[in-house]
């Protein structure tokens, strides 16, 4: 459609009915994608959002297919223009090239023409991005569309999720100038899978004495929440610890995830391709005030009461938030093992993080002091995260157990069992650099925790030769039931 001024409205040089004509046609297309749109998700939801997080030759041919075939049954007379449509509804301009990138994790965008990515090799800001603030505007409301987001001047900043890979937060005018056209960020959530060997010997972000560590945990009862800031790894290892607990098929688990799947702990025998994992994942669904079949909020809170009926062992609310924080910590009470991750700075943070999410529950009325006791009883141990910033490796900087609350200090009274200890920087083979350090033990686990695994099943022989030699079990003395009178020597308050 022309452009249109106040110089040519003056002079009479604009056909105002071949604009209204254009502007109704452009509307009607408009429509037209729109349906054709929500007719392919509720047709291929999951298989066409699964192919746009790896846009390849063959998986775009295979969305065309898709597409024909909804064109022939709804739309026969469009079927020659099926190639404008398809990219009129999964053309991403050059963010097809990244989608595409194996390497790729990360996209921010600052404005229309500022654009950061960051891939497995390091960061960098592109020197190719849009054409425009409108076309900025156009391609990112076309991804938020495929999650069924619609960003416009009513709901001008969201979240869309793409399949259970694609993350996407956009924001528009007027939270944003006009100018900006539009800032996102889209981001890679579900990689290639890692196994906790390779965690160990290939990137050296666990010692192998950390990872039996955690799995004992795990096994035996006790919760632990993975800590650490964002791209930090702590999502991904907390799926590698429970794929390596849940492939055995002893232990049952239901995870809970915010409104996409990141998780992915279904495990098929070799042997018979059958599911041997015993797990239920489940997502967040909002209500929707349009829409008259969607009205039930289903949050992580509601979730999280809900797992406890399907009798598991294992609850796992992929990230804490929010007011799930006092489920969680109720259901581990009950327990229940909990696994988890929050964003936080620092191993003592994460209790910190935890209390405030937990003040937060509507139905709160504890003391900080009963709260705080109920958060360490609930999370005694916590694996913290860090990318370093010298080569963007990701290692396990420390494993934290926390034993009590110091109600008069108001300190948690608690050990740093093991610590990563940086020697320094070298280069590896191709000459980038690389950092050079060693996970060390520095504390054995309270009697509280040895007692805790012991009532849980685990052998004392083991307790003694691979988490603490001095424990032993003692008819007259109870670690969990009177822990500071039997643990003051081994506890520091930190």
């Amino acid at each position: 459609m022309e452009d249109i001024n106040f110089s040519n409205l003056k002079n009479k040089n604009v056909d105002l009915n071949k604009i209204e004509v254009e502007e109704n046609q452009d509307e009607n297309y408009s429509n037209l994608i729109d349906a054709i749109r929500d007719e392919l998700i509720k047709r291929y939801n999951e298989t066409i959002t699964s192919l746009i997080e790896n846009k390849t030759e063959e998986n775009e041919k295979k969305i065309k297919g898709y597409l024909e075939v909804v064109l022939s049954d709804s739309y026969p007379t469009y079927k020659k223009d099926i190639e404008q449509i398809y990219n009129d509804i999964f053309g991403f301009a050059f963010i097809d090239d990244w989608l595409k990138d194996p390497s790729f994790e990360e996209m921010n965008g600052n404005s229309w023409n500022f654009i950061e990515v960051i891939t497995t090799d390091g960061f960098k800001i592109l020197d190719k991005g849009f054409n425009s603030p409108q076309h900025a505007k156009n391609v990112i409301k076309k991804m938020m569309s495929l999650g069924r987001a619609i960003l416009d001047e009513a709901s001008p900043t969201l979240d869309s999720f793409i399949g259970t890979g694609l993350r996407l937060t956009a924001t528009i005018d007027p939270v944003v100038d006009e100018d900006v056209g539009v800032t996102f960020s889209l981001r890679k959530l579900k990689g290639r899978k890692i196994d906790l060997d390779s965690l160990v010997y290939k990137y050296d972000a666990y010692s192998q004495d950390e990872v039996d560590f955690v799995k004992t945990c795990l096994n035996y009862g006790v919760s632990v929440l993975f800590g650490g800031a964002t791209s930090s790894g702590k999502s991904s290892d907390m799926q590698s610890f429970l794929t390596a607990i849940l492939k055995k098929g002893d232990l049952r688990c239901y995870t809970i995830e915010e409104n996409t799947r990141e998780l992915d702990l279904i495990i098929n025998s070799t042997v018979k391709n059958r599911q041997i994992s015993r797990v239920i994942h489940t997502k967040t669904r909002y209500a929707n005030k349009n829409n008259s079949s969607n009205t039930l909020n289903v949050d992580s809170d509601l979730l999280v009461k809900t797992a406890l009926r399907y009798h598991p062992d294992i609850i796992v609310p992929a990230e804490m938030r929010g007011k799930e924080a006092k489920e969680a910590v109720d259901a581990s009470q009950t327990g229940h093992t909990i696994v988890s991750s929050a964003h936080v700075k620092s191993v003592t943070s994460a209790y910190k993080r935890l209390l405030s999410l937990v003040q937060k529950s509507d139905n709160n009325s504890a003391s900080e002091d009963m709260m705080m006791e109920a958060i360490i009883e609930a999370f005694p141990i916590v694996v913290f995260k860090r990318q370093l910033k010298e080569d963007g490796s990701r290692r396990c900087e420390k494993i934290f157990e926390a034993v009590a609350w110091d109600k008069k200090e108001k300190k948690i009274i608690g050990n740093i069992l093991y610590r990563y200890i940086k020697a320094g920087v070298g280069t590896n083979s191709n000459g980038k650099p690389q950092v050079v350090g060693e996970h060390k033990k520095l504390n054995y686990p309270s009697f509280k925790l040895c007692q805790q695994l012991y009532e849980a099943g685990l052998d004392v022989t083991y307790i003694k030769k691979h988490i603490n030699p001095n424990f032993d079990i003692d008819e007259n003395l109870d670690y969990i039931e009177d822990y500071i009178k039997y643990d003051n020597q081994e506890v520091t308050i930190v």
